[in-house]
């Protein structure tokens, strides 16, 4: 009976270690940004890869007034003590610098984003 015990511990311990870990930002994402000081919104998706642990590239596409196309890098690094929430900070041309927070599950990435004059959200799913 006590073996059964703590093979149930220890399977109730680690358990949520390994659901943690599936939050990784890896892999293509689709869905949509927008702005809420400008009102201006439109399609995005990103493709995320690993460079180590705690931190991934990104590139986001998408399109600005339903036309105009834009890409950028990004770095994606994870915020100290938590296992699913990345930070980036990117200097765009002629838009100064880009600030991002980001929460990843499984299924979702939703991040907020400020600039200069700028405040919005990406919305994104597998």
């Amino acid at each position: 009976m006590p073996s059964r015990l703590l093979a149930t511990l220890l399977i109730a311990l680690f358990l949520p270690i390994v659901s943690l870990s599936a939050a990784s930002p890896a892999g293509r994402w689709v869905g949509h940004w927008s702005s809420s000081s400008t009102g201006h919104q439109g399609p995005l998706r990103a493709r995320i890869r690993a460079v180590d642990g705690n931190t991934y590239r990104a590139v986001f596409a998408g399109r600005f007034a339903k036309v105009i196309p834009f890409v950028y890098p990004a770095k994606l690094e994870r915020v100290p003590g938590t296992y699913n929430r990345y930070r980036s900070s990117t200097r765009l041309p002629l838009l100064g610098e880009y600030r991002m927070t980001a929460t990843v599950t499984p299924q979702h990435f939703n991040a907020t984003f400020r600039g200069k004059q700028d405040v919005g959200v990406f919305r994104m799913s597998r």
